[in-house]
């Protein structure tokens, strides 16, 4: 059966794994790819997926962020200035300190709450 994609939107890992969780309790699916899939983004999954998706949304609109960089930073939740210049390194402008310092206090709010 030939199955064809109607839309498609990126998203965080940790909607990711909601919506394969949710597949796998409505189908019984019990295939080893599902499986690994589920282990890794339980693991590696960070915040939960509303928050992730507010999150996401809050970087776009605030640092005028592009989404897919938006949702990387919300996967990795960079702990230091490094780490989220690294990220942030595919980005047209430039980042001041402030604009920096700024994020890194919204997400280690998310640590948090």
């Amino acid at each position: 059966m030939v199955k064809r994609i109607i839309n498609s939107e990126d998203i965080s890992m940790a909607e990711a794994l909601r919506i394969l969780e949710e597949k796998v309790s409505n189908s019984g699916i019990n295939e080893e790819i599902v499986n690994n899939t589920l282990d890794y983004l339980r693991k590696f999954s960070k915040v939960n997926p509303d928050k992730a998706r507010e999150l996401v949304s809050e970087l776009m609109k605030r640092f005028g962020l592009a989404r897919l960089t938006a949702i990387q930073v919300v996967n990795v939740l960079p702990q230091t200035a490094e780490e989220l210049r690294i990220l942030l390194g595919s980005e047209k402008r430039e980042f001041t300190d402030k604009d920096i310092e700024d994020m890194l206090n919204l997400l280690r709010n998310v640590n948090q709450s």
